[in-house]
Order: C-alpha cells, then sequence, then structure tokens
C-alpha cells in the first residue's frame, strides 16, 4: 500500500503495522487516523475511508485539545471536510459539533478530575494547556484508564 506524505510529499510502502491499523480503521468506518511518514518521519493525517488526507484548518483555540476519549491522549484537530469535524487521529473518534466535544471533556473531567490539568476553561469553551505545562506523567496515567476501568 502506497501512501503520500501530505508533510515532504514522498510516496512510501506502508509498514505492516500501518497497512493493519489502516485496515483496522476501514473496518471501524474511522474517518480520520494519523500515521508517521517513513520518509521524513513527520504524522500526518488520513481518512482511511477514501486514504486521502483531510485538511485541518487551524481553530487557534481548539487545535491541539486532548482527546476526551477513555485511555486516549491524542490531540484532536479540526478538519474542514464536506461535513466539518473535530477528530482524534489516535483513536478515530470525532465530533461534529462544538457543543460535543465539550461535552465529552466535561464528562471525562467528571470521571477522570486529573484529566482537567491539559484544559483550560473560558467561560462555556476549553482551550488546550501549552504541551509544556501538561502533567509530566499525563499520557501513562491516561493509558491505564483501560485497565483501571475493567
Amino acid at each position: 500500500m502506497n501512501i503520500t506524505c501530505d508533510q515532504c510529499k514522498e510516496t512510501f510502502t506502508a509498514s505492516p503495522d500501518q497497512t493493519t491499523f489502516i485496515s483496522d480503521s476501514q473496518k471501524k468506518g474511522m474517518r480520520f487516523i494519523m500515521l508517521e511518514c517513513l520518509s521524513c518521519y513527520s504524522s500526518f493525517s488520513l481518512n482511511p475511508m477514501t486514504m486521502e488526507q483531510p485538511i485541518p484548518k487551524k481553530t487557534a483555540d481548539e487545535d491541539g485539545l486532548r482527546c476526551p476519549c477513555n485511555s486516549c491522549y491524542g490531540l484532536l484537530s479540526y478538519v474542514d471536510d464536506s461535513k466539518p469535524f473535530w477528530g482524534c487521529g489516535e483513536c478515530g473518534t470525532v465530533w461534529f459539533s462544538k457543543a460535543d466535544l465539550f461535552q465529552s471533556i466535561t464528562n471525562s473531567i467528571e470521571k477522570y478530575p486529573y484529566r482537567a490539568k491539559v484544559y483550560t476553561k473560558k467561560g462555556n469553551n476549553f482551550h488546550p494547556v501549552p504541551l509544556e505545562n501538561e502533567p509530566e506523567n499525563y499520557e501513562d496515567v491516561v493509558a491505564q484508564e483501560k485497565t483501571d476501568s475493567k
């Protein structure tokens, strides 16, 4: 499976792990995943259903929010697709409205209060804290949510 990196524009052959990830994502109907280019090692987004790169539209206030899904610590991007959405390239979850996204963040913080440390809230809006200000072990703690919830 050949993929073109949207960063360096090189075409590379997907690794076996990437091929499996793409195939699994297609089976789940995911519309947004993140891959690492095997040429330049940059991360880029891909819609596994179309095998095209969605074009993220930067929104200074919401880009970079941490995913609120259980055991996921991916970063969200706004994708200006035919039906715009916020998506997590790690777990593939999408939100078609800001209200739904912010409700998911609120629910996540209620369930796991330590998650509040990666968001700032101004009025009714959530914003990401700078990555350098996140708790040092945030990703490790979030990754354990899956095992803690069993």
